[in-house]
């Protein structure tokens, strides 16, 4: 399902003449890195590039304005960022961490965060914590979570690896299930990670970035299901600003016991009028959601200048094409 994963398309205009313009009228200004001129057009392109071109120019706008400050800050932060775009030029790259399509390669290191076993700074856990409201896991050994519906994925489906941004660890999973591309649904799983991780600014920014492609994509609704004695998942869609549309009971037979399951939904209207620029102020800031807000109202009143320059010549040209009938 190509709609539910990142693709790359060349950026239409790579010349430098366009790239010396557009870095000194179009970019926010920030400081430019000795020795390396273009290296927030580079930065913008990459991104605007990375969205695909199936996603909404205000997505793009957005995404790739974001994209490119991070990517300005230093030298080290330009180089980390081309070096993240040439091995997984399909993530979907935030401030605190990003999405990639999850493979084989991940298994070993989420099963080990998952585990229960000590990792890292971190001490011992229960799995249960994890994996106690899902049908699945916990897993005695790699092979058996890369065996499972964690990897396993359906034609409708799809998962991603979130991995932290400055240390580039493997922090969990999240999951799509139920694609409708035909009524444009789609249902976000509950973010498979760690105890340490959970209520994290990372899980959040993650559901912030799946759910923006989504809709940049054209989906009409994204919804969560979660277990109503799921006490620590019920906060994550509220966080989210979703709306809980109702409850199901008896909805399913989970490791041998009943689940009444909550459901909670987020229309594309909703994100549109205010729940991404509520979540984009929690994540970066009030000053960088009112500076994006004014960005990307410049670049529509842009956008629909060019448009009707377009159909202006249109229609001057029908025009002589009639006369010279």
């Amino acid at each position: 399902h190509y709609i539910l994963y990142v693709r790359v398309f060349d950026f239409p205009f790579l010349n430098l003449r366009n790239r010396r313009k557009y870095t000194q009228q179009k970019l926010t200004p920030g400081p430019i890195l000795g020795g390396r001129p273009d290296h927030r057009f580079e930065a913008y392109a990459r991104a605007f590039a990375g969205c695909g071109n199936r996603t909404s120019m205000k997505h793009r706008w957005s995404y790739a304005r974001m994209y490119e400050l991070m990517a300005g800050t230093s030298h080290d932060a330009d180089e980390k960022f081309k070096e993240i775009f040439k091995n997984h030029p399909n993530a979907i790259v935030g401030r605190t961490c990003r999405l990639e399509p999850l493979t084989e390669s991940h298994s070993r290191e989420l099963w080990r965060i998952t585990s229960g076993s000590a990792v890292n700074e971190h001490k011992c856990y229960n799995p249960d914590e994890v994996w106690g409201f899902l049908d699945f896991g916990p897993f005695d050994k790699p092979q058996s979570m890369l065996e499972s519906e964690v990897f396993r994925l359906e034609g409708d489906q799809a998962g991603f690896a979130i991995v932290e941004s400055i240390t580039d660890r493997l922090l969990g999973a999240i999951h799509l299930t139920k694609d409708d591309p035909k009524n444009l649904n789609v249902q976000m799983e509950l973010p498979i990670v760690k105890p340490t991780s959970d209520a994290s600014v990372e899980q959040l920014e993650a559901c912030f970035l799946l759910m923006d492609r989504l809709f940049a994509h054209g989906y009409r609704r994204v919804q969560m299901c979660v277990d109503t004695q799921d006490v620590r998942g019920k906060r994550l869609p509220s966080r989210l600003g979703m709306t809980q549309e109702g409850q199901i009971p008896k909805h399913m037979i989970v490791k041998e016991a009943n689940r009444d399951s909550l459901i909670y939904g987020m229309l594309n209207s909703d994100w549109d009028k205010g729940a991404r620029a509520f979540l984009y102020k929690k994540l970066h800031g009030a000053a960088a959601e009112k500076a994006n807000s004014a960005i990307v109202g410049k670049e529509e009143a842009a956008q629909e200048q060019v448009d009707q320059l377009r159909e202006k010549r249109e229609a001057e040209a029908k025009e002589k094409e009639k006369k010279k009938a």
